[in-house]
C-alpha cells in the first residue's frame, strides 16, 4: 500500500492510522520518503503533528550518498535531525559504528562510544575507539582519546586525532611520528599543522623535538598557478642546546611574466653543509658542498632568444662566495642562404666582484650529398673581452676553427642463406675528417671567467662502422653492429689507439656490448670489457615472475675481472611478495652487495621488511603500516624510541 501524506511518501505491507494520537505506523516492509531522505524498515512510526519518525526492525536511512543501518533510528523531519542506536556507516575513508550517533542536516556525525576501521570484514582485524567521535563529510574526523584495538586488543593510546575525510585537501593536524638516531637521540617529529589556502596554494608549519638537541620548527609554502607556475618554499631553524644555531632554506618555481617572459628560479643555503645529513635518519647523503640561489629569465625576441641569469654561491667549507649579476645571453635563430646554416650568440657576464665579460660569437655549417658521399663542414669564430685578469690588465681578442668531413655508404649482400635467415647484408660506412684551431693568446684569466683561451689544435679522424644484417621472415634484422676509429696525433707525428666497440642484441631482451682499444706501435690491446645483460619474465602457477641479469667482464695480459648484477621481483603467494637485488665479484669470490625485501599484505594492513649489505656494513628495515591511512604505521625507528 502506497498513501502520500503532505510532502511524504509511505509504503508498506500494512498500513495503520491513529488520529487521536497524530500516528501513522507502518508495518512490514515500511518506506517512508521524504525529499531526499529515505527511510526502510519493517516498523515505522510517524507523528505527523511533531514531524518525528521512529523505525525499528533493521532500519536503513539513505540520505544524499550517506547509508546508515542502525537498530533504532529516529528522526526529526523539521530540525533535520537524527538519532542512530547501534548504528554503522560507510564513508570515504572507512567504516563507522557507534552505541549512539546523532545525524545532521549537512550530513555530519556525532558519535558516542565510537569505532571506526578501513577493514572490510566482519568483525573487523582492527578498529579505532574513541569515547566521542566527529565525522563533518568532506572536512575531517576529529576523536579524543582514541585506542587502537587489533583483535580486539587495545596496543596504542591517542589523546587526540584529527584527519581530513573526502578526497580533496583539508587543512589539519600532521600525523607524529616517533624514533631514535645517532645524531639527535630520541625523537618526535611532525608535530604541527597543515592549512590548505585556497585551490592553488598551502602551507604547512610544524616542528621536531630532538632529546639531545632541542626543538626544530619547520615552514613550508606551496602555490601553482596558471602557465606552469609555481612557488615552493622550505625553511628549518634549531638552536641546540648547545647554544649552536643551524638553518636551512630550500625553494624553487617557475613563472610566466608580462610580455611573455618565462623564468624560474632556486634557492639552496644554509648555516652548514654538515645540516644535511646530521638531521637524516638511517640515510647516507653526500656533503653539500655549495649554497647558493638563482633566477632565469628568458623571452623570445624578434631573431633570436634572449636569456639572463642572476646567480649567487657560497662554498660551505672555505666560505668563498661567488656569482653572476647578470648574465645575458642573445641567441640568434639559425637562417638558411642557400646550403649554409648560420648561427650567433651574443653572451655578457658581470661577477659579484665587478668584472664583466663579452664573449660573441657566430658559426657556419654546411652539408651536401654528391653520390655516393656526403660532405658536411664548419667554421666557428669568437671574440672574448674581459675587464680584468691576472695581470690586472683588460684583454680582447679574437679565436676561430673549422673542420669538415667525408663519409660513404658500401652495400655487401650475400647470394645464400643459413638456417632462417634467408640473406645476409654488410653495410660499411668508412669516414674521414679533419679539424683546425690555430693557438690562441697567452693571458691568465680570473678564475670564473666564463670563456678559456683555446690552446689550439688540429686532427685527422679516420672511421668506420661495419652493420651485419640478416633478413628473417622479410623482415630486416641488425645481428651486429661494430664501429672503430682512430685520430692522428700531429704533436708526436703518430696515430692514437684505434677504438674498437661491438653491440649486438639477438633478442629484444638481450644485449651483448664489447670495447677495447689497439695501440698500432706496441701491438697490444688495452683491457677488453664485455657485458651481457638480459631481462626477462615467466610465469609460474599462474604467478608472473620479473628478473634481470649482467654479466661484466674486463681484462687483459696481466688482470682477469669479472661480476654480475641479478635483480628479481617475487611473487612468492597470494599474500607474499618480495624482491632480491645482489652484486656478486668473481674476483674477490664474495657478494659485496645484496637488498632483500619482504611485503605481506594483512588484508587492511601490510607489514614490509628488508635486509641491506655492502661490504661488511648491514642494516635492516621494518614497517608495519595501515592500508587506508598510511599515517598510521610502526617503524624501526619508532621502536627505538620507546627501546633504545
Amino acid at each position: 500500500m502506497i498513501l502520500i501524506f503532505l510532502s511524504i511518501t509511505y509504503s508498506a505491507d500494512t498500513i495503520k492510522f491513529y488520529p487521536d494520537k497524530k500516528r501513522v505506523v507502518l508495518i512490514g516492509d515500511a518506506e517512508a520518503i521524504d525529499k531526499d531522505l529515505k527511510v526502510n524498515a519493517q516498523l515505522i512510526e510517524y507523528f505527523t503533528e511533531a514531524k518525528r519518525m521512529i523505525a525499528t526492525g533493521n532500519p536503513v536511512l539513505y540520505s544524499g550518498k550517506k547509508t546508515i543501518y542502525a537498530e533504532r533510528m529516529e528522526y526529526n523531519l523539521d530540525k533535520k535531525l537524527g538519532i542512530v542506536d547501534n548504528g554503522k556507516t560507510k564513508t570515504e575513508k572507512g567504516w563507522f559504528w557507534g552505541r549512539k550517533a546523532y545525524y545532521t542536516e549537512d550530513h555530519s556525525l556525532y558519535i558516542i562510544d565510537g569505532r571506526f576501521t578501513t577493514c572490510d570484514r566482519d568483525p573487523p582485524h582492527y578498529f579505532f575507539y574513541s569515547p566521542r567521535m566527529r565525522y563533518e563529510p568532506d572536512k575531517d574526523i576529529v576523536a579524543s582519546n582514541v585506542f587502537l584495538l587489533i583483535m580486539n586488543i587495545p596496543v596504542f593510546y591517542f589523546p587526540f586525532w584529527m584527519s581530513p575525510s573526502g578526497g580533496k585537501r583539508k587543512s589539519g593536524f600532521l600525523a607524529p611520528s616517533f624514533g631514535s638516531q645517532s645524531y639527535g637521540g630520541r625523537y618526535i617529529k611532525n608535530i604541527g599543522w597543515y592549512q590548505t589556502l585556497g585551490e592553488h596554494a598551502d602551507m604547512t608549519f610544524w616542528f621536531d623535538y630532538y632529546t639531545s638537541k632541542g626543538v626544530m620548527p619547520h615552514f613550508e609554502f606551496r602555490w601553482i598557478g596558471m602557465g606552469n607556475s609555481s612557488v615552493n618554499l622550505y625553511a628549518d631553524y634549531i638552536r641546540e642546546l648547545s647554544g649552536r644555531e643551524r638553518w636551512k632554506i630550500n625553494g624553487d618555481g617557475s613563472f610566466l611574466l608580462t610580455g611573455g617572459i618565462k623564468g624560474r628560479y632556486r634557492i639552496d643555503y644554509a648555516s652548514d653543509r654538515e645540516l644535511y645529513t646530521d638531521y637524516v635518519p638511517g640515510e647516507v647523503t653526500p656533503l653539500i658542498q655549495d649554497a647558493g640561489a638563482y633566477a632565469e629569465f628568458t623571452k623570445s625576441v624578434k631573431n633570436g632568444n634572449l636569456d639572463m641569469l642572476l646567480r649567487r654561491k657560497k662554498n660551505l667549507s672555505t666560505g668563498e662566495e661567488s656569482g653572476v649579476i647578470p648574465s645575458l645571453k642573445y641567441t640568434f635563430y639559425n637562417i638558411r642562404v642557400g646550403p649554409i646554416n648560420i648561427g650567433g650568440k651574443i653572451p655578457y657576464q658581470r661577477n659579484i666582484n665587478g668584472e664583466y665579460f663579452l664573449y660573441p660569437g657566430a658559426s657556419f655549417s654546411m652539408s651536401k650529398s654528391l653520390f655516393p658521399f656526403n660532405f658536411s663542414g664548419s667554421f666557428h669564430i669568437d671574440g672574448f673581452h674581459a675587464s680584468n685578469t691576472l695581470d690586472s690588465l683588460p684583454y680582447t681578442g679574437y679565436h676561430y676553427s673549422y673542420s669538415f668531413s667525408v663519409n660513404t655508404r658500401i652495400y655487401a649482400l650475400s647470394t645464400f642463406g643459413l638456417f632462417m635467415f634467408k640473406r645476409f647484408r654488410f653495410v660499411y660506412t668508412p669516414s674521414i675528417g679533419y679539424s683546425f684551431s690555430p693557438p690562441g693568446d697567452s693571458v691568465q684569466l680570473l678564475p670564473g671567467t666564463p670563456f678559456s683561451i683555446p690552446r689550439g689544435s688540429k686532427g685527422l679522424n679516420i672511421g668506420l662502422r661495419i652493420l651485419w644484417q640478416a633478413k628473417v621472415n622479410n623482415k630486416r634484422m641488425d645481428i651486429v653492429s661494430i664501429r672503430n676509429g682512430t685520430s692522428y696525433d700531429y704533436e708526436n707525428n703518430r696515430f692514437r689507439p684505434i677504438t674498437i666497440s661491438a653491440s649486438s642484441s639477438p633478442t629484444k631482451n638481450l644485449n651483448i656490448g664489447f670495447n677495447t682499444t689497439y695501440n698500432l706501435y706496441e701491438k697490444i690491446f688495452s683491457s677488453r670489457n664485455v657485458n651481457i645483460s638480459y631481462n626477462g619474465k615467466f610465469s609460474l602457477d599462474e604467478k608472473r615472475y620479473k628478473f634481470s641479469l649482467r654479466y661484466s667482464l674486463t681484462f687483459d695480459d696481466s688482470t682477469f675481472n669479472q661480476a654480475a648484477d641479478f635483480s628479481t621481483d617475487l611473487p612468492i603467494t597470494k599474500k607474499w611478495s618480495g624482491s632480491i637485488s645482489t652484486h656478486y665479484d668473481f674476483r674477490l669470490r664474495e657478494f659485496q652487495s645484496t637488498k632483500v625485501s619482504l611485503k605481506r599484505d594483512l588484508h587492511c594492513w601490510e607489514i614490509a621488511m628488508s635486509y641491506n649489505k655492502f661490504g661488511t656494513s648491514w642494516d635492516y628495515g621494518f614497517t608495519l603500516s595501515l592500508k587506508g591511512i598510511p599515517e598510521v604505521k610502526l617503524e624501526k625507528n619508532t621502536l627505538r624510541f620507546f627501546f633504545p
